[in-house]
């Protein structure tokens, strides 16, 4: 398996259906929002790509000039900033027939290593509960209960500080 950005729009949209798989319609993403993402930080939209050619899994975000996750209208660019700071990490989605074989760790790590070379203060997230030990093991701090609501989901906010751009190294978990 190797992770990898999106090569082109036909490959959005074969990992939008993983993310329609893997999230509530009122929570995941819409597919123009998918498009919208890669065109404007490719280097963050990332897909896990099978042995086989297939693709397993899919990571995207947004810049943000902030690290304030209230803001609702970043999840669909309405409040992104293509210099920002920070990484709103917005998906992390792995089909379920390759849930267990830690894709959804290399998405992530690969998301952080990207981060961290292009020296952004930090990657932010707002995940499920049940994903609070997932992401601490990967090195995020939990942050607090949001006040986000979306998708009528109850979610929780984590960041994960990255060296500061004096030009310590940072090394991903």
């Amino acid at each position: 398996m190797i992770v990898r950005p999106a090569r082109n729009a036909a490959e959005v949209d074969l990992v939008y259906a993983i993310e329609e798989r893997s999230y509530p319609p009122e929570a995941a993403a819409t597919r123009d929002a998918f498009h919208k993402r890669r065109l404007t930080f490719g280097d963050y939209f990332l897909v896990a790509e099978a042995e086989d050619g297939s693709l397993a899994g899919v990571a995207n975000g947004v810049r943000l000039g902030h690290d304030r996750l209230e803001d609702e209208g970043m999840k669909q660019m309405a409040s992104y900033d293509p210099e920002g700071r920070f990484f709103c990490l917005l998906t992390v989605a792995v089909d379920p027939a390759y849930r267990g074989k830690g894709i959804g760790r290399s998405l992530v790590s690969s998301v952080v290593k990207q981060a961290a070379s292009d020296r952004l203060e930090a990657v932010i997230l707002m995940c499920e509960e049940h994903l609070i030990r997932f992401y601490e093991e990967l090195g995020f701090t939990y942050l607090r209960p949001s006040v986000s609501t979306h998708g009528g989901m109850a979610w929780h906010e984590m960041k994960l500080q990255l060296a500061p751009v004096t030009g310590a190294s940072f090394s991903p978990g």
